[in-house]
């Protein structure tokens, strides 16, 4: 029997009608599938093909199958009962996917958090969700994950287990001990299968415009995205996955873990960036497909060895939550042979748009795709979130669909705030929809620079500046102003640390043409933008060093 807390939502039909859930399924958008079944599947048909590849080691079907079943016994030796939290917090590593892939198999919970969380965030999700186990490396970039354990033991009162990955501390339990010995025999976990209606996961926010708050999904809404872009880019078990966003995240999670084992595809895990890696593994492995952060990208057109690998293999770098600029497109297809193919989505709400391959080259480089069959996407006014607003007019996105999350858990305020009652996501994003359907991210809405009245986008002036021949990445956020209520500063990194002024910044966008009011009037050179492992940029971080040097120094 699963546990439940009062108030919680614990499955869609806490929030769907049996009318709607039904029509999920009759369309195939909700299929009633676990993600393990993949697995087993993949255990009988390939069981010594390759699964999964980190940069420790690899593992085939057959033996990462015997793992999980080991581990999923384990919990439930454990005493862990279906329908509690299991928090984990690894890289990206093969453990993780053993990890999370047992949870379901034993009808647990999974809460993933990224490996750059501390304590006070992990006390937080830890206290949220009510975790009963909660699994780390012993270490991780110089960051010792069992003393900070240690400590939360005191924070998260219904915490009973801490596995460790490597060497444990005083009361924890290694990781490859915790295991149980032998595999269970076939049909073990039947009893422990949960319905594909039920959550299957919490994944918090990263945090960029406020708190974290606990995205609910249940594992038919977690199927549908992944799903959708398997069929849109023709996946199979001869493309593998490239993934360096971390598995912890919606992004890595849906679009590596669990395409790889939709498809039968191997999984090329990369944990620490760095372009040169990448290319490697590209090349040796000879990835197909990744869903990945827009900087990534940026990154590897960079490199300036680039025709010393063999990339041919690499067909698509799928990519969103971080803008992307035209002039990228272009360079990823001249440079590097791919197709850079521009998505929109969020946790609530995964990828649900594309830019086809075969779609029109205008739309592949100045869009952010078109939604999938059976999604709907309206931009809606964001004073009346009733009404739409005409075709190409910018107005707050919202999206419809088997894709959405169910609520952010423990959070009813919150959840009332983001998603109606019938299902329908407000994301806080400014967009338009043009004739033919194509979405375009303009800004989050607080992002918009109110300039004497003058609404400015920061994504526009961002777009312009990436096209001046010293600046390699750009993000502008709203200055406080005693006159005009706001002005704008751009912080900016230039090539190869080149030195830039305003003035220049003034001089280019004058000769080309561009409003004056959307200027820059301020100038800020650092050596790189905040952002989070997702490629994010954290405008909350620019704007709290604003704060800090106006406080200082006097200036505005």
């Amino acid at each position: 029997m699963s546990v439940t807390v009062p108030g919680v939502i614990t499955s869609a039909s806490d929030v769907y009608t049996p009318e709607r859930i039904a029509a999920f399924k009759a369309s195939g958008q909700w299929r009633d599938q676990l993600i393990v079944d993949f697995l087993d599947r993949h255990r009988r048909q390939r069981p010594d093909r390759t699964a999964v590849v980190d940069e420790n080691g690899r593992i085939t079907w057959a033996a990462l199958a015997d793992r999980v079943d080991r581990l999923a016994a384990a919990f439930v030796d454990a005493g862990l009962r279906p329908g509690e939290f299991v928090a984990v917090q690894m890289p990206n590593r093969i453990e993780f996917v053993e990890i999370y892939l047992a949870i379901q198999r034993a009808g647990l919970r999974a809460l993933t958090m990224m490996s750059i969380y501390r304590e006070h965030d992990v006390a937080y999700m830890l206290r949220t969700t009510g975790a009963r186990a909660y699994i780390v490396p012993d270490t991780h970039r110089r960051f010792d994950f069992v003393a900070m354990a240690q400590r939360l033991r005191s924070q998260a009162p219904d915490l009973r287990t801490v596995i460790v990955l490597g060497e444990a501390g005083e009361g924890m339990v290694p990781y490859e001990r915790f295991l149980a010995e032998r595999a269970p025999a076939p049909g073990a976990f039947a009893h422990l299968r949960p319905d594909p209606d039920q959550v299957s996961k919490v994944s918090f926010t990263s945090g960029t415009t406020g708190l974290p708050k606990g995205v609910v999904h249940t594992h038919n809404t977690d199927l549908s995205p992944p799903t959708m872009i398997a069929g849109a880019l023709g996946l199979g078990p001869e493309t593998p996955i490239w993934m360096p966003s971390p598995i912890a995240h919606a992004t890595g999670l849906l679009f590596g873990v669990y395409d790889s084992l939709l498809c039968g595809a191997k999984l090329v895990l990369q944990d620490q960036w760095d372009p040169q890696r990448a290319l490697e593994m590209i090349s040796r492995e000879r990835a197909t497909f990744t869903v990945s952060a827009t900087p990534f990208i940026g990154d590897l057109v960079e490199q300036d060895n680039l025709s010393s690998y063999d990339l041919s293999s690499f067909r698509y770098f799928v990519s969103g939550g971080a803008r992307v600029a035209p002039a990228l497109v272009e360079r990823a297809r001249s440079e590097m042979g791919c197709l850079l193919l521009r998505v929109f989505g969020q946790s609530e709400a995964p990828l649900h748009t594309l830019n086809f391959p075969d779609d029109p080259w205008e739309k592949v480089t100045g869009r952010d795709g078109r939604p999938f069959d059976g999604i709907d996407v309206t931009i809606v006014d964001p004073s009346d979130r009733a009404t739409p607003v005409p075709v190409g007019e910018v107005g707050e996105y919202s999206t419809a669909g088997p894709h959405v999350f169910l609520g952010y858990y423990g959070s009813p305020e919150a959840t009332a705030e983001a998603r109606d009652e019938s299902g329908r996501y407000y994301s806080g994003d400014l967009c338009t929809v043009d004739e033919d359907g194509y979405v375009l991210y303009v800004d989050r809405m607080k992002d918009i620079v109110n300039r004497g009245g003058v609404k400015i986008s920061a994504l526009e002036v961002e777009n312009l500046l990436a096209a001046h021949p010293l600046v390699q990445a750009a993000a502008v956020v709203a200055v406080p102003d005693q006159r005009l209520g706001e002005r704008a500063c751009a912080f900016v990194v230039t090539r190869g640390g080149a030195e830039l002024t305003l003035a220049q910044i003034s001089a280019f966008l004058d000769e080309m043409g561009v409003t004056r009011q959307k200027w820059p009037e301020r100038l800020e050179v650092i050596e790189a933008l905040p952002a989070t492992p997702t490629g994010k940029i954290q405008k909350n971080v620019l704007r709290q060093r604003l704060t800090a040097d106006s406080a200082s120094s006097g200036r505005v």
